[in-house]
């Protein structure tokens, strides 16, 4: 079905709205909304003929991806909508995406204009697209669109905050921090604006506004950019409160600058009577969950906490502190036993659950790292009836990544015997996937028991990171990965790490077993 006049009716019908909404005020008169609503009658009937539901054939495969990609690209969306465009079957479940993920008129826009452009594409090359009658409870309509748009009026304006200055709407996105108010559209539109402000941001800003962000858990990679350019031309003039405030908010938005946290470092090394070693320990943690570690890490790690002064803190920070250690592989024996005696043990045992499970998980990871990473370790051990092994649920989002593992594996190996998923390590998590290779790298059952003998065949741990599991800023992921990794390692696992961005839930099943295979065999290979 050609379906250009369509799309560009689309265009036609939200570029004007959209445009005139940013632009003047909500107040309208009936007459124009009796008007367009007739229009959108007319066009959701339209929208009824679409190839919204459209069968994708294998020729069509990738290049309905191309159009994936590029609407990610240039849209330069928030990475949990294109997570949500990547993994869309048809140009119908685009579409909704428009419709229900508060996205930006401009965005809509541009948008449809791609589509438009893809859709032009494929008809030059006289590829068919069929198309099934969209049913009445999944058909988008555009004045539902609309109405989603403008259910909270004071929200959709932000035509009122448009004469602000740069810092009045770094107070205003603090003021929604403080009552916790995640607005999307307007964070975007306040975070637009000051992205456009090139003045260096003060400090105080740049703080407030990375508070915000970790408060809301919702940020601009593009803003946390400027803010750490900003913050590095201050260089020392920042308060050590204000540093520590800085890299926490940093760890609880996953944002990795390495220029700047290597900066960070310097202040800290050229400045030491500035720091307390509780701010000194805030910052190592925050380090530890960004996975950036660095000679200079280490150097204030033997200037500021020495042996003696991990009885200065109290259990908790303790606790974070040598599993910091773990992630920066510098965890000794006396680290160890500061953590796992039944003394220190049974404090945690008294903590809040909503906290104990946190660091239960950590004392798992470093009983596990003692067990393996050391080679002298003579100390004590975790006892099985105080912390047990049991690890929690994950997410929807991840087991979506490990279903679709488990499917790869199933097509790609001779036998379900020859791989396990979810492994209990035993050490704080589980492991995604485990695979068994022979000398003459065949593929063996897991669970036979010649399959122990390391020296005949080789242990492979498969570890899926979703987006969540990665670092904003680059392609690094988060400290916990590094640390999973690095105890399969001593666990005598070759260890391969799939990143979501190529392994796409959408992709086919393939194209899935090709990568994995690709992997498998340059990681054997050395």
């Amino acid at each position: 079905m050609q379906f250009n006049t369509t799309v560009y009716t689309i265009v036609t019908r939200f570029t004007p709205r959209f445009l005139w909404r940013l632009n003047a005020s909500l107040t309208i008169n009936a007459t124009a909304v009796a008007t367009e609503s007739k229009i959108a009658v007319k066009v959701e009937d339209q929208i009824k003929n679409i190839a919204a539901n459209t069968i994708i054939n294998d020729k069509q495969h990738t290049i309905f991806n191309e159009l994936k990609t590029k609407l990610c690209n240039d849209l330069k969306l928030q990475p949990v909508i294109n997570t949500k465009i990547k993994e869309t079957q048809n140009l119908h479940e685009i579409l909704e995406i428009m419709k229900t993920s508060y996205m930006s008129e401009n965005d809509i826009v541009k948008a449809l204009k791609t589509i438009t452009t893809w859709v032009n594409a494929n008809n030059k090359s006289n590829l068919s697209i069929k198309s099934n009658e969209i049913s009445a409870q999944s058909q988008i309509t555009l004045t539902e669109v609309d109405k989603i748009k403008s259910e909270d009026p004071k929200d959709d304006d932000t035509n009122k905050y448009r004469d602000l200055s740069t810092s009045a709407m770094i107070v205003e996105v603090y003021k929604l921090a403080q009552v916790g108010k995640r607005n999307v559209k307007l964070l975007n539109y306040f975070f637009q604006n000051i992205i456009e402000y090139h003045e260096k941001l003060s400090v105080g800003a740049s703080s407030n506004l990375l508070y915000s962000m970790s408060t809301l858990c919702y940020s601009d990679e593009r803003l946390l950019k400027k803010i750490c350019i900003d913050l590095f031309k201050n260089g020392n003039d920042v308060k050590a409160a204000r540093v520590v405030s800085i890299v926490k908010s940093l760890a609880f938005v996953r944002y990795k600058n390495n220029i700047f946290l290597n900066q960070i470092c310097d202040e800290i090394i050229n400045f030491k009577n500035k720091y307390s070693i509780e701010q000194i320990a805030s910052i190592l943690q925050s380090f530890a969950s960004l996975g950036y570690s660095s000679e200079s890490v280490n150097k204030i790690i033997q200037k500021y906490i020495p042996y003696h002064t991990l009885d200065k803190f109290n259990s908790q920070t303790r606790l974070n502190l040598i599993w910091s250690f773990a992630i920066f592989k510098i965890m000794e024996n006396i680290h160890a036993e500061y953590v796992l005696n039944e003394n220190f043990v049974s404090k945690i045992n008294l903590l809040d659950e909503s906290k104990k499970l946190s660091y239960k998980l950590k004392l798992l990871n470093i009983n596990g790292y003692v067990q393996y990473a050391l080679a002298d370790y003579s100390g004590p051990l975790l006892n099985n009836e105080t912390i047990s092994n049991d690890v929690p649920k994950r997410s929807k989002q991840k087991m979506a990544y490990i279903n679709a593992l488990e499917v790869t594996l199933k097509n790609m190996l001779p036998s379900t015997s020859c791989f396990n998923m979810n492994v209990n390590t035993n050490m704080g998590f589980l492991l995604d996937a485990e695979i068994r290779m022979d000398n003459k790298f065949n593929f063996v059952n897991v669970n036979s028991e010649n399959s122990g003998k390391n020296e005949d065949f080789i242990k492979i741990g498969i570890i899926v990171v979703d987006y969540y599991d990665m670092c904003l800023g680059n392609s690094d992921y988060q400290g916990i990965i590094k640390l999973y990794s690095h105890l399969l390692k001593c666990k005598n696992y070759k260890v391969l790490i799939i990143p979501y961005q190529q392994f796409g839930l959408e992709d086919k099943i393939e194209r899935r077993i090709s990568y994995i295979k690709s992997r498998l065999w340059n990681l054997v290979k050395k």
